[in-house]
């Protein structure tokens, strides 16, 4: 088991009674294993479709891709960048050093056994000090309000664009390249008193995602802060920088399990796993329509049945690499054992993958202002969503309500024989003039025939 609840063994005790035997079972409670930053499954590093998803481009963060020759540029300005961002703190990085090491043999055990037996600790707290300043004064600069133009510059001169641009990959996205929560949180706070690092990384987020200022999302947000303040959700302290963006990417579907607007607590018949409707363009044709949802990349699907038709509200998606290695990592943290035992990335991916199975599908989300690509064409828009391998598995009780109503209004015979009319002939303006004018000419010939025969 994790820290998402107790586990329990059972030891036997063998006695005597009336010459036969008998087991007695006495519960004994064993202490859940300390959660560690895992590494990503062999199943998934085996699979060509997601070959270069997990490994740093630019930058290693952690003992797990340390002292890759490819990575080494960046090992020789870490110190640079270091005493950069440290300068305004009016404390010397002794000082920084000192503090790190108080909190060494914690940050040790929260990566794998035995993964950084070949460090010393003066070399392994090295480690943790420059990467996490790297990673503190990366996340400062690109982040409105904090940002010093300084260590940007720096950075620029030393990697140039193309590795900036790789860089908030690396640093936020791969399972593989963190550190633990609570070295980012001491030193973001080392260099002043008012620095929190969740405010800044949420600040950060949200200026990527401009769209996130409506009012329900800022309320979700403060919802989210406080289940977390209440240790409601998942864990005490997210164990680092991804978990603490799972947590937020997937908040909707932690402050609803009590509301049941996304999940329903049970499913009463295995056949409710699995539903007949499929791609856009299906549920197109039978009157339901794709809208672009109100609150963008939170993976929140909404429906709304009238009576000829239904609206599907659909969150809004920029299709980059840069989201193809960030939702890879994310169902692979999802996929290590002694993680979230709820798979929200999973079935968020395996919900827009039944929707896009063809470039027509593609066509319709982006005619809807909903999916927002780079790609140059709708088919390797098609081949990029195919890329993101989930192995089929995922929470089925996750966006169940939502399913089953999509199911209810297709399951209508009354109001999909009346959706498949209008969509097979009347779904071009011109189809729909010439009926009109068909049945006008109908009307008039009527209204003749009938004054012919009865004059006034």
């Amino acid at each position: 088991m994790d820290d998402f609840g107790s586990s329990s063994t059972y030891a036997p005790d063998a006695t005597t009674t009336n010459g036969t035997l008998e087991v007695m079972i006495e519960p004994r409670t064993t202490k859940p294993p300390k959660r560690r930053m895992e590494k990503v499954p062999l199943t998934m590093r085996k699979d060509e479709t997601t070959k270069g998803y997990f490994d740093p481009r630019v930058v290693s963060i952690g003992p797990y891709h340390h002292g890759k020759e490819e990575l080494q540029m960046v090992e020789r300005i870490k110190p640079t960048v270091a005493e950069l961002f440290i300068l305004s703190s009016g404390r010397s990085m002794d000082e920084f050093r000192k503090h790190v090491l108080e909190i060494l043999d914690d940050a040790r055990s929260c990566y794998l056994e035995g993964s950084t037996d070949r460090y010393s600790d003066k070399k392994f707290a090295e480690m943790m000090l420059l990467d996490g300043l790297f990673v503190s004064a990366f996340i400062e600069s690109i982040t409105p309000g904090y940002g010093d133009q300084t260590i940007e510059d720096e950075l620029t001169k030393h990697l140039g664009k193309h590795a900036l641009y790789l860089l908030p990959s690396d640093i936020t996205s791969l399972l593989e390249n963190q550190l633990p929560f609570q070295v980012l949180e001491l030193l973001m706070s080392l260099k002043s008193k008012h620095n929190r690092l969740t405010e800044m990384v949420d600040k950060f987020l949200d200026s990527l995602e401009s769209r996130e200022s409506t009012r329900q999302d800022k309320e979700v947000g403060r919802e989210f802060r406080r289940l977390l303040a209440n240790k409601r959700i998942v864990t005490k302290q997210p164990l680092h920088y991804l978990e603490y963006i799972w947590l937020r990417d997937n908040k909707l579907c932690q402050t609803n399990h009590t509301r049941g607007t996304l999940v329903s607590s049970t499913l009463s018949d295995f056949s409710d796993f699995y539903y007949s409707f499929k791609s856009i363009t299906e549920l197109k044709a039978k009157g339901i329509y794709a809208r672009s949802g109100s609150v963008y990349t939170h993976r929140d699907f909404n429906f709304k049945s009238f009576f000829f038709f239904a609206v599907l509200e659909i969150p809004p998606l920029i299709l980059n690499p840069q989201f193809i290695i960030h939702t890879s990592n994310q169902i692979a943290y999802e996929w290590t054992p002694n993680n979230p035992n709820n798979l929200p990335t999973m079935a968020y991916m395996n919900f827009m993958k039944s929707l896009i199975n063809t470039i027509e599908d593609v066509k319709e989300l982006r005619a809807r202002n909903i999916l927002f690509s780079a790609c140059t064409s709708d088919e390797e828009v098609v081949k990029m969503f195919n890329s993101i391998s989930t192995f089929g598995v995922e929470d089925f009780r996750i966006y169940d309500k939502v399913k089953k109503r999509i199911q209810g209004h297709y399951n209508n015979t009354a109001r999909t024989w009346f959706a498949e009319l209008i969509h097979n002939y009347f779904s071009s303006p011109w189809t729909f003039i010439a009926f009109v004018a068909a049945t006008v000419l109908i009307i008039m010939s009527i209204l003749q025939t009938y004054f012919t025969v009865f004059p006034r």
